[in-house]
């Protein structure tokens, strides 16, 4: 009687679980699906959908895109450049103040 019972919760179980994986499956495409842009795109893909309609930047030195509001920016002859974080803006300060 108790064998049954623990088959009976096995299979329940395991059930269950393949149940949880497709549904995350089928979540996962339906969110890539209504993400913009074409899933070809060369850009980095993090996993994690910004809800923002913030405008993304690019670090000039380790290429992560940020949120221009979330960014740290660095005012250049070029223009302004836009930093991930502080050791990307010391990096390429300290790379931009070495002779050519």
């Amino acid at each position: 009687m108790l064998g049954w019972f623990l088959r009976l919760l096995l299979l329940f179980l395991v059930v269950r679980a393949v149940m949880l994986l497709v549904s995350g499956v089928v979540r996962g495409l339906l969110r890539a699906a209504s993400v913009p842009g074409d899933a070809g795109d060369a850009g980095p893909r993090s996993g994690r959908v910004a809800r923002s309609n913030g405008t993304l930047v690019q670090d000039p030195v380790c290429g992560t895109y940020v949120l221009q509001e979330r960014a740290l920016p660095l005012n250049t002859t070029a223009g302004t450049a836009f930093f991930c974080s502080e050791r990307c803006r010391s990096a390429y300060d300290a790379q931009a103040a070495r002779p050519r």
